[in-house]
């Protein structure tokens, strides 16, 4: 709608505009306060979405922390990489290896007579020639005409799918025939009717056919051949670097030091959650700070505006009972030990995790666990069986069912616990993937109400704002009869 042009104040000389809009700043000041709410709000559901990823990447690891594959990985060494190297998967059986290499692995490769020239040059056949190459994986007829340079023929070969690249060395000045696969079954041949790769490559073609050789690896005293310089056994993957003339031990174990890092990693992110946690419930609300309004930006700079909302989303979760609850939760089930698990080995403080002490001057510590990693690393080494039974014990009896918690092991007894947080935090502001309409959140009403309140009340305020014109108009009108009536008695009088 075309907003109606107005002429104010020709009459009276007032600026009726300024007048309206001082007028409707007292007006709009209901509707300022409802923004402000729903500014709030999003700022709240912001903050309670930060807090949710936290408690979703804490779960995430929680999850893994229930199953006995996140602990139970292998690792291998060998005691010469520079002859192997080995590399273990999940999979991998627990042994030791002895492995002496032969030979290795090779591919099939002719190398040509010294030529002295550019690979940008023509090669300076004067008609069309052909030679064929034969490779692992199929056949190229490579055609060859006058305009053909020696870089446009080798890239030719190149991109065809046979298994042989055809290169130049730039230092020796000579060209290489050689296959991309390893083993007996790399074969390269060559059929050279025209002589092309003869004459002008310098590649012999009494050196065709050439093929690739096998590795040869005894391994605990017997012996096989390999096409490859790498294979796998036993869940193990090995890579030949060298030939050895005495066998090289590879031993692959249980990854004590991974168990560690998995617990380690826990405790790190467990306190980094405290530390969220407590920050967002402890900091109280400062009520001087209000959210802005437009009319407030625009006298301000970006600087002052973002100093000003970083005061005033202060104490947003202050006190908040979903996270307070979270972490007292979770503490308790920290503290609660393993039913149905050896006593020497039924809680967190028998592997060194314990919840810090109280020091004077050091709240912010208060909650958090702290890890005698020497004490971890012993029993890891000790019982390792007995350290991963602390984390994946699995119970017949279901979350929230009585003497699930003193049963669960702490992976599924805290993954449990921080799913039903994050649900809670749903069920309060909703989730990114459900439009406004349909999101039956508590904040998802609370937003509703609050749009359909701001609706109304603009409605309202165009109204007033329109009435507010109309009356000004109408005294305008007055002052000007007035006025015609006043100059008309001026002129009477003055006959």
């Amino acid at each position: 709608m075309i907003s109606p042009i107005r002429f104010g104040g020709i009459a009276s000389g007032l600026d009726t505009d300024m007048l309206v809009s001082q007028l409707m700043t007292a007006e709009r000041m209901p509707l300022n306060k409802l923004n402000q709410q729903k500014q709030k709000l999003a700022w709240k559901r912001e903050a309670y979405q930060e807090m949710n990823t936290q408690l979703t990447a804490l779960r995430t690891l929680t999850d893994k922390l229930r199953f006995t594959t996140s602990f139970n990985k292998q690792a291998a060494s060998s005691s010469n990489e520079s002859v192997i190297k080995a590399t273990s998967s999940s999979n991998a059986v627990s042994g030791s290896y002895s492995i002496q290499v032969n030979s290795l692995a090779s591919s099939a490769l002719v190398t040509g007579d010294t030529t002295n020239i550019n690979l940008k040059d023509k090669i300076g056949v004067s008609s069309e020639q052909t030679f064929t190459i034969t490779g692992p994986k199929g056949d190229i007829e490579v055609k060859v005409t006058p305009d053909s340079t020696y870089e446009s023929v080798m890239k030719q070969v190149n991109a065809a799918n046979t298994g042989v690249n055809l290169s130049f060395d730039s230092i020796n000045k000579r060209f290489m025939a050689t296959t991309t696969s390893t083993g007996e079954s790399a074969v390269l041949k060559v059929d050279d009717p025209d002589g092309v790769l003869q004459n002008f490559f310098k590649l012999d073609s009494a050196s065709f056919p050439q093929s690739g050789s096998n590795a040869s690896v005894t391994i605990n005293g017997t012996t096989m051949e390999l096409e490859n310089n790498s294979f796998e056994f036993n869940g193990v993957r090995f890579d030949i670097q060298g030939v050895s003339t005495s066998a090289v031990s590879v031993t692959v174990s249980q990854d004590t030091q991974n168990i560690a890092s998995v617990i380690k990693e826990f405790v790190e992110q467990y306190n980094a959650l405290v530390d969220s946690i407590n920050g967002a419930t402890k900091a109280v609300p400062n009520r001087s700070y209000t959210p802005l309004t437009s009319e407030q930006k625009e006298g301000m700079t970006e600087k002052q505006i973002e100093l000003w909302e970083s005061k005033a989303k202060t104490g947003l979760l202050y006190r908040d009972s979903i996270l307070q609850e979270t972490l007292t939760s979770l503490r308790g089930m920290l503290l609660q030990s393993v039913e149905g698990l050896p006593e020497e080995f039924n809680s967190l403080s028998d592997i060194g995790i314990t919840f810090k002490k109280f020091v004077p001057g050091m709240t912010g510590e208060l909650g958090k666990l702290e890890l005698d990693e020497q004490k971890l690393q012993d029993a890891i080494t000790n019982n390792p069986e007995a350290v991963m039974n602390l984390f994946t014990k699995t119970t017949s009896l279901k979350p929230g069912e009585q003497g699930y918690v003193e049963e669960a092991g702490y992976g599924d007894r805290l993954y449990n616990a921080l799913n039903t947080s994050i649900n809670k935090i749903i069920k309060q502001i909703g989730t990114t993937t459900i439009s406004d309409s349909a999101d039956s959140s508590i904040f998802g009403q609370q937003f509703r109400d609050l749009n359909s309140r701001i609706d109304t009340l603009e409605n309202r305020l165009k109204a007033v704002e329109e009435r507010y014109y109309k009356q000004f108009t109408a005294m305008e009108k007055t002052l000007h009869k007035l006025n015609s009536q006043a100059s008309w008695i001026a002129q009477q009088l003055g006959q």
